[in-house]
């Protein structure tokens, strides 16, 4: 993979995360879990997300380094 193209897979990946995370939350939230619980999964989420948003803008500039 080349360097331009890691920061939007690197992205793809983290969204991914969040989005399991999210459901492990609502799993906790399901199953009648501590809020000490359900709250670590929401502060992972958030901080999982703002990495997916600093990625996809790194993604964007690496496109605009690439047209002519």
């Amino acid at each position: 993979m080349t360097a331009h193209r890691m920061p939007m897979a690197l992205a793809t990946e983290t969204i991914m995360d969040c989005a399991s995370t999210a459901g492990q939350m609502h799993q906790a939230i399901a199953h009648g879990q501590p809020q000490s619980e359900v709250q670590h999964y929401r502060d992972l989420a958030k901080a999982q997300f703002e990495s997916y948003l600093d990625l996809m803008a790194e993604a964007a500039h690496h496109a605009g380094q690439l047209r002519p």
